[in-house]
């Protein structure tokens, strides 16, 4: 557990542990955080802000002089008050989850979780939260079935309902937060980032909230029969052989195979794990089933789960950029429900979070959040590499705004695999820990 500070940030020195500004998150001058002040030209930076008031780690880092931390203790315990007091519409500064005096007398705050006044930057830091124990569930799922036992289902579907609950306050922070994925994750991520897409996507056709919790469950259950398969195979670091993907096509029958053991999992939910690869043309598998004879959720699961799969990284791929994806998947004659992918895109937006653009300016610009008013012009934070990779001259521009200062040229295309990963600086409220 970390202890924050609110401190000036006239007061940051070098060797403080700095945890984020006392203003909206995507206003300050970092890209990261959290991070250990060690850099003169960072410390410059925050003083230049414009910006009153910090976060820091006393934990982590250096602490201000003594004589102030009950002056401290006074504020977070007023904004703690504050917290309490305030309305449930309204998002408080930076909600207080606990304060506690240590055995030394000296005054000291504890905080489990500190996020700036955006409620979206909230909504992401509890994303990533959810994000971590989705993983164990998962894991847990895949091991069960690997060793042929009886899924629990009570966990999964928690889960599933913790996913639909953070998608009905802000579709855009969880499905941001899936594409966040390491190599050795892929599969227990794979997972939850369709159930998550899956969601998203009910709630877009109009689906209520019962319908999209069906549709999750089946999201996260679609390809469990990839326990089955040799992990030689599944995380080979290359392309398949025409036999080594007749191996991988048999996830489908397995997983169902194994689903339909269990009476505690709907049929809706074996269905799709059985036919999440067939297309709308008739070309697809194991059936070959077309149109409207492949179910509406394996039609939904089949956009989700390609989607996922092709913009995530891999051992033998960048992923592909977001807004790449979309416009390449929308070409694809014969694969998906063109309803059905119109509100795939609809969900997502035209340039999803994490996409990088080219800017009239000749500045690149990551998606950061879409816009209320317009599909095509995204909230974005426009900026330069110097000759030494860093990030310079940055910008956030709202380009539904008339008086925006910049347009998209194009989409990033080659310069989303140059730079892959980009979106890991501004959707990790926190820094992993060590």
């Amino acid at each position: 557990m970390s202890r924050l500070k609110k401190i000036k940030v006239e007061q940051l020195e070098l060797g403080m542990y700095f945890c984020g500004f006392e203003a909206s998150w995507i206003d300050h001058p970092f890209w990261r955080n959290r991070f250990l002040l060690k850099d003169v030209a960072h410390l410059q930076q925050a003083r230049a802000s414009g910006i009153a008031d910090c976060w820091i780690d006393i934990d982590q880092g250096k602490d201000v002089p003594e004589e102030t931390a009950e002056d401290e203790l006074e504020e977070v315990e007023a904004l703690a008050e504050e917290t309490e007091a305030s309305p449930a519409d309204q998002a408080p500064a930076l909600p207080v989850l606990s304060i506690a005096e240590d055995r030394k007398d000296q005054p000291t705050v504890t905080v489990t979780i500190a996020t700036a006044a955006d409620p979206f930057f909230a909504e992401v830091e509890q994303a990533r939260l959810l994000c971590e124990s989705a993983k164990d569930t998962a894991k847990a799922m895949f091991a069960d079935v690997r060793l042929g036992r009886v899924i629990d289902m009570d966990r999964c579907q928690h889960l599933v309902d913790q996913v639909t609950a953070s998608i009905l306050r802000d579709s855009s922070a969880l499905t941001s937060i899936v594409r966040l994925k390491i190599a050795d994750d892929y599969t227990y991520m794979h997972s939850v980032a369709v159930c998550t897409l899956m969601v998203a996507l009910g709630r877009t056709l109009g689906m209520d909230e019962a319908a999209c919790k069906e549709a999750g469950l089946a999201g996260l259950l679609h390809d469990v029969g990839k326990a089955f398969i040799p992990v030689d195979i599944l995380h080979k670091p290359s392309s398949l052989t025409p036999a080594e993907f007749e191996v991988v096509k048999r996830h489908t029958v397995l997983g169902h195979d194994h689903l339909v053991k269990n009476s505690n999992i709907p049929d809706y939910a074996t269905d799709v794990c059985m036919h999440h690869h067939e297309k709308v043309d008739g070309t697809g598998y194991p059936h070959g089933l077309s149109g409207a004879g492949i179910s509406l959720l394996a039609r939904m699961t089949a956009v989700c789960d390609v989607y996922d799969a092709v913009t995530s990284e891999r051992p033998y791929k960048k992923g592909w950029d977001p807004a790449e994806t979309l416009t390449n998947m929308a070409t694809w004659t014969g694969h998906f429900d063109k309803t059905i992918m119109s509100a795939f895109v609809k969900t997502l937006g035209i340039y999803p979070i994490g996409s990088l653009l080219k800017m009239e300016s000749g500045r690149l610009g990551l998606v950061i959040r879409q816009s209320s008013v317009v599909l095509t012009k995204p909230v974005v934070k426009a900026f330069r590499y110097n000759s030494e990779g860093e990030i310079i001259d940055s910008e956030v521009i709202d380009l539904s705004d008339p008086d925006a200062t910049d347009r998209i040229r194009q989409r990033g295309g080659e310069e989303w695999l140059k730079y892959n990963g980009l979106d890991k600086m501004w959707t990790q409220p926190s820094q992993p820990k060590s």
